[in-house]
């Protein structure tokens, strides 16, 4: 239940921009985030009634760490380029979603997993994409355009 309620959350930060909520983000959050991202830079807080997320930049990389909205570390977003992803997902993606035009593509890292996500389209349908470490795809999200 945990990993479809993480992978259903990963889906949404993919498909869509989460607004900024008026909740103030919580201490234990602020203080689990500096003791893991020391070096972290241009940080940016967003708060949901389901997590809370901190966007920044870090070695370069455009990076988002997740936590519960009590402070507990979720995972960490990074945005990959689909050269990035394993070899048997290339091939399983392009044999089954020929003519779909990615759109972005993150790789997600949690305590229990870590999974690559692609939100790509065609002009019928748009889908999200789970690749699980063992390259399995398997459809998140798949809506009529």
């Amino acid at each position: 239940m945990k990993k479809l309620l993480l992978s259903a959350l990963l889906a949404a930060t993919v498909a869509v921009s989460a607004f900024a909520g008026t909740e103030k983000v919580s201490s234990v959050a602020i203080s689990n985030f500096n003791a893991s991202f020391k070096r972290a830079s241009d940080v940016s807080w967003t708060v949901d009634k389901d997590y809370v997320k901190a966007t920044f930049i870090l070695n370069n990389v455009r990076t988002e760490a997740l936590y519960t909205p009590n402070g507990e570390f979720i995972g960490t977003n990074t945005a990959v380029s689909l050269d990035e992803l394993p070899v048997r997902a290339k091939r399983t993606f392009a044999k089954k979603y020929n003519g779909y035009t990615v759109k972005e593509a993150i790789r997600f890292e949690g305590n229990d997993e870590g999974a690559y996500f692609i939100s790509a389209a065609n002009e019928k349908e748009s889908v999200i994409l789970k690749v699980s470490d063992n390259s399995q795809v398997s459809v998140m999200k798949a809506t009529k355009n």
